[in-house]
């Protein structure tokens, strides 16, 4: 279990700085530490439930397709896997966000944002899971 926790803090505090990053008004001269926190804390209060409910059973998910492929190039085919599973996220959450307009497709600019904060999240989640599980094993 602490495999799939260190993850699933780690690429939310990774998306959350994403959040924090776009949030921060630049309009003024100087940008306040009041401000980064409130964009982290709105981060977290948003992508931790988001990385645990889709984010943990794609990990398992990929874990079982891992446990059954023999080769020496595993690891990158592991981060490619999370890089598509994080796509798919993307995807499913643009579909699940468009159900809220009325609208019967993929809202494209909402996609992009959606997209770049679910690889901002699948890739760490990798990453960290990745060296966890080749870490500890050795």
């Amino acid at each position: 279990m602490l495999k799939k926790v260190i993850p699933v803090l780690v690429s939310s505090l990774f998306g959350s700085l994403v959040v924090a990053g776009v949030t921060i008004d630049t309009s003024y001269e100087q940008v306040l530490f009041s401000n980064l926190i409130s964009g982290l804390i709105i981060g977290l209060l948003y992508i931790v439930p988001t990385v645990i409910i889709l984010g943990i059973p794609s990990s398992i998910l990929i874990d079982i397709i891992m446990k059954n492929l023999v080769r020496k190039d595993k690891k990158r085919i592991e981060m490619a896997l999370y890089i598509i599973f994080g796509a798919i996220v993307a995807i499913a959450l643009s579909l699940l966000i468009s159900l809220d307009d009325g609208t019967t497709g993929i809202n494209l600019l909402a996609f992009k944002p959606i997209f770049v904060l679910s690889l901002s999240c699948a890739v760490p989640f990798g990453a960290c899971s990745i060296l966890l599980n080749y870490g500890l094993s050795k």
